[in-house]
């Protein structure tokens, strides 16, 4: 995005090359165009590949979907581009489970971060949550393949966070516990 803004998103924020520092740094049209971007580059391979072996007796299906899959959200959290130093893998975990999902996951991703968000201020615990609920829900009416490849990347964007966690759930005002 460097190229588009003439920033450095690495010297913003919380130092990570991802969508929202690209946002804070250039704006609304750059940090969205950074965020398709990452999305895209998980959800187009994702689902070439889904759609290239669905419904084909391929013996290590479950395992070659689940390496396909988690690729890319690996590639953009330790990009060796950038020393192993990479963004904190949300995006290109959205567009993972979008094309995973048939694109259900965007709908149920919006509800519970939408909820998560009204509920609390903690980004990773936002996150968490909705990997949580990805899991849960698409396993249950998908394949053994989302199972471990959710259990992955929901360990996976745990670790990205991890400092984070520290914080704890942040209500907001209006929710008295």
């Amino acid at each position: 995005m460097r190229t588009l803004s003439g920033k450095d998103v690495r010297r913003i924020g919380d130092g990570n090359p991802g969508a929202t520092n690209a946002w804070i740094a250039s704006g609304w049209l750059v940090g969205s165009i950074s965020m398709l971007l990452d999305v895209f580059k998980a959800a187009i391979p994702i689902w070439i590949f889904t759609n290239q072996i669905s419904g084909s007796p391929y013996p290590d299906y479950f395992l070659s979907v689940t390496v396909v899959a988690i690729s890319p959200t690996i590639g953009h959290g330790y990009s060796p581009f950038l020393r192993f130093k990479g963004g904190k893998a949300l995006a290109p975990t959205w567009g993972s489970w979008i094309a995973l999902t048939s694109g259900m996951a965007f709908p149920v991703g919006v509800f519970i971060l939408g909820l998560m968000h009204l509920m609390q201020r903690n980004h990773a615990i936002t996150v968490t949550t909705c990997l949580i609920g990805f899991i849960i829900i698409f396993s249950i009416i998908n394949t053994q393949a989302l199972l471990i490849f959710g259990i992955l990347n929901l360990l996976l964007v745990m670790f990205k966070h991890r400092s984070e966690y520290q914080h704890g759930i942040a209500f907001r005002g209006w929710i008295r516990i």
